[in-house]
């Protein structure tokens, strides 16, 4: 019987962990729930596509949560955002939704929302005092019992600090330029969620009946058990094109702030 070194068992280790990896990434999504994939506390990142429901799809998860848990939801906007804005979003939302745009503002026990996250926690603003405070919300928010929803595009615009600390990542169908331009540690990750929503379309034309099934349907990859996930949602009760469209015009100001 051949003894097996520290080394044998090492060289294994890897093998076994690369194994975890490559089916990871190869094996076909489980199918779930937003309540099943989501849990509270927790870090979440919803990337993808301009006007693909990111916003939409962190607003049902706050309702949802509120259905099952009674917990409220914050919507930190950038500071950016006007102060008619702010207030004609705060309108359509419902009572137990609060517009913030102070990190301070947090409710314990509470969804918190954190819209455009890459104009107030982008990757070039690391070492700022505010990216601190952010990195500091989120190393605690485990102890305040909070679920921190971060929107974007991509995560290369985000700060790594955010990335590092999620527990699960959810696509809505990025496009292929996303996977050209990720971070290189999640490059792997985005072409699977790229090839996912293209066997999804299969080839069917580009209209009204394609587009919602794209926009209801999610991939998730659960960090804490490393596996891929989906889910489908349907559009909060509150949700409006109107409340879309005022989203959309704070990310157009966001993107004149200084710095970005």
């Amino acid at each position: 019987m051949v003894k097996r070194t520290n080394m044998d068992k090492l060289k294994k280790w890897r093998h076994d962990k690369e194994e975890q990896y490559a089916h990871a990434v190869m094996a076909k999504p489980e199918k779930s729930t937003i309540l099943k994939c989501i849990h509270l506390p927790g870090v979440v990142l919803i990337m993808g596509r301009r006007r693909f429901g990111k916003t939409a799809t962190a607003h049902k998860i706050a309702e949802d949560m509120h259905k099952s848990k009674g917990v409220p939801a914050m919507v930190h906007l950038p500071p950016t955002t006007p102060q008619h804005i702010r207030e004609t979003i705060q309108e359509l939302l419902p009572k137990w939704m609060k517009v913030t745009i102070k990190k301070e503002e947090w409710d314990k026990n509470a969804v918190v929302i954190y819209d455009e996250a890459a104009q107030t926690a982008h990757a070039r603003r690391t070492q700022s005092g505010a990216a601190v405070e952010l990195d500091n919300l989120i190393g605690i928010s485990g102890q305040r019992n909070q679920l921190l929803i971060f929107v974007c595009h991509h995560s290369k615009k985000l700060d790594p600090n955010v990335v590092r600390e999620v527990n699960r990542i959810i696509w809505k169908q990025p496009t292929y330029a996303y996977q050209l331009f990720e971070r290189d540690e999640l490059s792997d990750f985005t072409m699977k969620a790229f090839d996912y929503f293209a066997e999804l379309r299969k080839g069917k034309r580009w209209n009204d009946t394609t587009k919602r099934l794209m926009k209801k349907t999610n991939l998730v990859l659960d960090f804490d058990d490393f596996k891929f996930l989906t889910f489908e949602n349907t559009l909060p009760r509150h949700w409006t094109e109107g409340l879309s469209n005022l989203f959309e015009d704070i990310n157009k100001v966001g993107r004149k702030a200084p710095g970005y």
